[in-house]
C-alpha cells in the first residue's frame, strides 16, 4: 500500500488503551505561504485521502497547524493512520489525471509545480500509540494539542514508557487538559535521534493551555526526578486542528 502522510488514533475511552497494529505516518511540512498550502490541502489532498479512507486503505488523515511557532522548522503536521496488517496489500491509487479529469495535462503539471514550490517536507517518521487517556465524558478530540518531543535514554525505553503511563492513569473531571497520549517511533532507533517518543496533551483552546502553563512553578517531585533520569524533553510544539478525516 502506498503510504501517504497522516495523525492520532480514534479510540473513545477514558482508560489507557493500546493500538498494537495501528501505525501513524507523520510528515512535518514547512509552507512558504501557509494560507496557499491550506488551500492546496483542501482542494487537492482532502478528497483524495477521503477516497483512501472509503477504500479501506487508511483509517484517517489529519492535518494540524503550528500555533505561534515561527521558531519551528515546520508549519503543518500531516498524519496518515493505517493498519500494519494491511500495509502490504496491493492497491492502485488514482493518478492526477483521474483525480482531475476536467483540466489539461499542462494545468495539472502547473498545479504540481506550485504545490512543490510552496512547501517542503522537512521530516517524516512512523509511530505507534502506546497509551491514551481521555477525560471522562470527552468523546471527540479537542482542537488544540501540545506535542512534547522526548528522547528516552538508550536502553531504557521500557522503563521510560512504563513510568510515563503510570503518571497519568486518569485525568480529573473539569481539568483544562482533556486528554493525554504516548507514542513511540518505530522507523528509526539510535543515539543520534533527536527524539524517540512524544506525549500529547489535549486542550479545547490555546488559552486553556497557556493558563495552565502560567501557574506558579514547582520543583520536581520524586516521580518526576526519576522521569528526568530516563528521558529528556527536547522540544514542545502547540498545534491546532485543521483537517480531521476518519473512517
Amino acid at each position: 500500500m502506498k503510504k501517504l502522510l497522516i495523525l492520532f488514533i480514534i479510540l473513545f475511552q477514558v482508560n489507557v488503551v493500546f493500538g498494537q497494529n495501528m501505525a501513524l505516518d507523520f510528515s512535518f511540512i514547512d509552507a512558504k505561504n501557509p494560507g496557499v498550502y491550506d488551500d492546496h490541502l483542501n482542494t487537492y489532498f482532502k478528497g483524495y485521502n477521503q477516497k483512501l479512507i472509503d477504500d479501506g486503505q487508511i483509517m484517517g488523515w489529519h492535518v494540524w497547524k503550528v500555533i505561534n511557532g515561527p521558531q519551528e522548522p515546520f508549519t503543518h503536521v500531516v498524519v496518515a493512520i493505517y493498519d500494519l496488517d494491511k500495509m502490504d496489500d496491493d492497491y492502485t491509487s488514482d493518478t492526477w489525471a483521474e483525480r482531475m479529469p476536467n483540466i489539461t495535462q499542462s494545468h495539472r503539471e502547473m498545479i504540481g509545480q506550485n504545490i512543490g514550490e510552496n512547501r517542503k517536507i522537512v521530516g517524516t517518521t512512523t509511530v505507534v500509540n502506546l497509551a491514551e487517556v481521555l477525560q471522562k465524558g470527552v468523546t471527540e478530540y479537542p482542537d488544540v494539542v501540545v506535542m512534547n518531543l522526548m528522547k528516552a535514554k538508550h536502553g531504557k525505553y521500557k522503563s521510560y514508557e512504563d513510568l510515563e503511563k503510570s503518571l497519568t492513569p486518569s485525568i480529573p473531571e473539569n481539568a483544562a487538559r482533556k486528554g493525554w497520549s504516548l507514542a513511540k517511533r518505530i522507523d528509526r532507533i539510535g543515539t543520534e535521534m533527536s527524539w524517540t517518543h512524544f506525549t500529547v496533551d489535549w486542550y479545547d483552546t490555546y488559552s486553556d493551555y497557556l493558563k495552565e502553563a502560567s501557574q506558579p512553578s514547582k520543583d520536581a517531585d520524586k516521580a518526576y526526578e526519576k522521569m528526568m533520569k530516563l528521558r529528556d524533553l527536547t522540544d514542545r510544539v502547540v498545534l491546532e486542528k485543521f483537517i480531521f478525516l476518519n473512517k
